[in-house]
């Protein structure tokens, strides 16, 4: 009996066995701590470990219950979202209705953001606490997939959306209702985290996060491989195949939601990066000829971009959404390459020599990108055209290609369409007009514009009946057809862990740290 009662007042002294690990995990790219600033994923895969979102999204791209546990349309323009009660901060305080309303009512209001959220508050017009733990939302229009937007929408306390950020690289502000709480930061290095005390949730099965920051795919796998790192992101596909057979080593990869396209910039007269084949610029721009656009999708082989550069862990693909989203049309498969035909269409368009264009990408944000760009430009050469590529790190490329400020012929991007598991993302926020008040075009960095295409997927996205899929599908088309934007493949999402770590990538790539668990 007395080793009983030993052994029992043993078993209660100890630290629970779910918390007793640290979880050293390698990101490739450089982070924010802000909720609010910047919309990359790098930056809302570090804010779910420290906020929550009023929808939850699960690795699927499943609405789920979070800070809001149920939802409803009122009518086509107001939607209720029924709050989650005794929710905490991670300071403590009690969260409510104000601190949701806080929250959108700061997205629009920082100044001089890089990257603004305002995409994901399309259509609303006022955000209102209707008593503790309800808010209404209204639209300027019908939008059924509202609920989708709002797991981007990442919750602060009202106390807090007023301060610099600073005080959220300082972790002064970094306040959540995540599974932790912020215990260090410094941007371009890593962060560490320690569970919240408060959490409503699951309790995280780590006592400590070490997030490292290792822009270099060889050297974050070496990393793991050393034992200095447990889970990394981004691995490189070609190392799949040999990581696979390693000892200590497991690989886990599907198919992610991130579409890949080009996009020509439309939106100047003139360029200085196109030129005629003695260097000089161009006195127009030619990309505004559908002709010139088509040669530039004729001139790629998706299929070799997929097998080469991304060692078949992709998938070539002619369409905006990927398999199995809203819109996705299982007829259109990805198209043969034609060289001959681009320069053929180059022709037509006046230009039987080609001309020269730089295609810029970054080197740090999506799998393998650099190469891919490398890959690409070369095909566009074989297709006619003098390509150079442009490649920098993503803290130069996102602003520097931002709508309006583009200077580059031509940019590699990437979309990740969780949100709505829908094509009306990609629609309005590529595929429309750039509106700036109705935070429509935030992507359309080309500077595409077509009123008639505008019409379509207007009327698309307002559809709440049997026949939305059929009309998405149709404005996905009527974009792909005017190819202001041009497809190329859906990139995989890989991650690989040691010493038992387990973990189930999420579709849209976010690494976080509460979905990693210790083998059992």
């Amino acid at each position: 009996m007395h080793r009983f009662l030993i052994g029992l007042l043993a078993a209660l002294l100890a630290p629970p066995a779910a918390v007793a690990q640290d979880l050293r995990m390698g990101v490739q790219s450089a982070f924010v701590v802000d909720p609010h600033v910047l919309f990359l994923g790098p930056n809302m895969a570090m804010a779910r470990n420290l906020y929550d979102s009023l929808v939850g999204r699960d690795a699927d791209a499943h609405w789920t219950p979070s800070l809001a546990t149920a939802w409803r349309q009122v009518d086509p323009q107001t939607w209720e979202f029924t709050l989650r009660q005794g929710v905490k901060f991670s300071d403590g305080a009690p969260f409510t209705a104000e601190d949701v309303v806080a929250s959108v009512r700061r997205i629009p209001s920082i100044p001089n953001n890089p990257g603004p959220y305002t995409s994901n508050l399309r259509t609303v017009t006022s955000t209102e606490a209707i008593d503790p733990f309800t808010v209404r939302v209204t639209t300027d229009r019908p939008n059924p997939l509202l609920p989708g937007q709002f797991t981007n929408i990442f919750i602060l306390p009202k106390s807090v959306v007023g301060a610099p950020p600073e005080a959220f690289s300082a972790a002064q502000a970094t306040i959540g209702t995540g599974p932790f709480r912020l215990a260090s930061f410094s941007y371009g290095e890593g962060a560490e985290l320690v569970p919240n005390p408060h959490y409503w949730g699951t309790r995280p099965a780590w006592q400590h996060v070490h997030i490292k920051v290792v822009n270099n795919d060889a050297a974050r796998e070496a990393a793991l491989l050393a034992g200095d790192l447990d889970l990394i992101e981004n691995v490189p596909p070609e190392d799949v195949a040999r990581l696979r057979t390693t000892a200590g080593i497991n690989v886990f990869a599907r198919a992610s939601d991130r579409v890949a396209f080009l996009e020509p910039n439309v939106a100047r007269d003139t360029l200085p990066l196109l030129t005629d084949r003695d260097g000089n610029p161009l006195p127009n721009n030619p990309l505004r000829d559908l002709r010139v656009r088509q040669a530039i999708s004729l001139s790629v082989d998706r299929h070799a971009i997929v097998d080469r550069a991304l060692s078949g862990q992709g998938m070539a693909s002619m369409q905006l959404v990927p398999e199995g989203f809203g819109g996705w049309d299982p007829s259109l498969p990805a198209p043969a390459v034609d060289a001959a035909g681009a320069k053929r269409k180059l022709a037509k368009a006046g230009f039987p020599d080609g001309f020269g264009l730089t295609l810029a990408c970054p080197n740090d944000r999506w799998v393998d990108d650099a190469r891919v760009c490398q890959g690409i430009a070369q095909m566009l050469t074989r297709g006619g055209f003098m390509a150079k590529v442009d490649t920098m790190p993503g803290s130069v490329f996102f602003p520097r290609s931002r709508p309006g400020r583009n200077e580059w012929p031509l940019i590699l991007y990437e979309l990740s369409l969780s949100s709505l598991r829908d094509g009306q993302y990609i629609l309005q926020v590529a595929g429309e007009t750039v509106d700036d008040k109705r935070s429509i075009g935030d992507s359309n960095r080309g500077g595409f514009s077509d009123p008639a295409l505008d019409q379509i997927i207007e009327a698309a996205v307002v559809r709440n009946d049997a026949g939305r899929d059929a009309a998405i599908r149709h404005a996905l088309a009527e974009t792909v057809a005017r190819l202001g934007l041009i497809p190329m493949y859906v990139e995989p999402t890989i991650a690989a862990t040691r010493g038992g770590v387990v973990y189930r990538p999420r579709i849209d790539q976010q690494m976080v740290a509460a979905e990693a668990s210790p083998a059992r």
